[in-house]
């Protein structure tokens, strides 16, 4: 298949009429293939690692946002309340992060990066920046730019319809 198609995907003719095409051209459908490639990809680059997407986000966004409670970083980093319990655990568990109690709120735990989850950051920052662009390998550099913005835009705007919407701490 060449680089500019896609067998199922509509036209831009199509695009302008109702639509009764094929699942296999639905952007929603396009998008969770898209990310079972993009997870699959991320996997095999970091397997030396042991580490998985969503532990990553979370250790970058403690990297960069420095201690936070487990709502607020779930919140900035777009997890369930799930989610984010399941990945620090697995974080803490694995010595990357520590939680303790905060002192304002009781109810609240703090979630710190380690010197450990730091060393790993920085171990696997060129095989996460090589899993993104294989990801969008099949794409020109204008193209990858254009769909960053694309799918950034998509995710800003419909942010209000997530189950784990983003929000800045």
């Amino acid at each position: 298949m060449d680089s500019g198609s896609c067998r199922d995907c509509q036209t831009e003719e199509d695009v302008e009429r109702p639509s009764t095409a094929s699942v296999f051209s639905m952007p929603g459908h396009l998008l969770r293939r898209c990310h079972q490639i993009a997870v699959g990809i991320f996997l095999e680059e970091c397997r030396s690692k042991d580490l998985t997407p969503l532990q990553f986000v979370a250790l970058a966004t403690l990297a960069e946002r420095g201690p936070l409670d487990q709502a607020a970083l779930g919140r900035v980093a777009a997890f369930d309340r799930t989610t984010s319990a399941t990945v620090i655990r697995a974080l803490a568990e694995r010595g990357l992060v520590t939680r303790r109690q905060s002192e304002e709120d009781k109810r609240s735990k703090i979630v710190t990066l380690t010197e450990a989850g730091e060393t790993l950051l920085r171990e696997v920052r060129n095989d996460v920046d090589t899993a993104q662009a294989r990801i969008v390998s099949p794409l020109s550099a204008r193209e990858q730019a254009q769909l960053r913005r694309l799918l950034g835009k998509i995710a800003d705007e419909n942010n209000g319809f997530s189950r784990a919407p983003r929000f800045d701490a």
